[in-house]
């Protein structure tokens, strides 16, 4: 008989054991078991759509107007002289300064191209109709042959915008300095493109 009850607490004990194992692990499947709602998070779609254009690359990057406060800061005319040291086999810069290869640079800012006397320029700047602002000439530093499609000026251009920035403030100097510098343009949070099919809109008009 003693040996029976011994049996009996031993199996009880054996099987409170278990129980209490089962409940833990429940428990704790509850408490940090992540609940998914059957209906996601607004804009949970949209997310998708962008992560996925730009897995593909196909989300484009939107320019920044021009310019912006780093290229305002980068106008150095001390930095320019060093920069139109590139120029200075095809151009001379100071007033009444001869042409070389090139024409002579004395205020260009604010002019329009092919306005200095005594130079032969190509028929691509005779009719480009360009006047040198700041954009407009930074654009041309940046790629000659590009923003003047034909024209005989063989300088490839000057990739970095510190560069470009430096140089057109030099030129600035040597010319009619009562154009004001430009201020930074304004910088607004712009969504990436994406490219996308057109979607149908759906007419709810209902007839009225």
């Amino acid at each position: 008989m003693s040996d029976e009850l011994g049996f009996n607490k031993i199996a009880g004990a054996i099987l409170a054991t278990a129980l209490a194992f089962i409940g833990i692990k429940e428990l704790a499947h509850a408490v940090y078991h992540p609940h998914m709602p059957e209906t996601p998070a607004y804009g949970a779609e949209v997310l998708a759509e962008v992560m996925a254009a730009s897995q593909a690359g196909t989300v484009k990057d939107v320019p920044l107007p021009f310019p912006q406060a780093d290229y305002i800061a980068a106008m150095d005319p001390a930095a320019g002289a060093k920069v139109f040291s590139k120029c200075k086999a095809c151009h001379t810069v100071e007033q009444d300064g001869g042409n070389g290869t090139g024409p002579n640079l004395y205020g260009i800012l604010g002019n329009p191209a092919a306005a200095h006397d005594g130079f032969g320029y190509s028929a691509a700047f005779k009719d480009s109709g360009v006047t040198w602002g700041y954009e407009e000439l930074d654009a041309f530093l940046a790629k000659p042959k590009s923003y003047i499609k034909g024209t005989a000026m063989s300088f490839v251009g000057l990739k970095k915008q510190e560069q470009r920035a430096a140089m057109i403030a030099y030129l600035r100097s040597f010319g009619d300095e009562s154009i004001p510098l430009p201020t930074p343009a304004s910088a607004e949070a712009v969504a990436p493109a994406v490219d996308a099919p057109d979607m149908k809109k759906e007419d709810h008009s209902g007839g009225h």
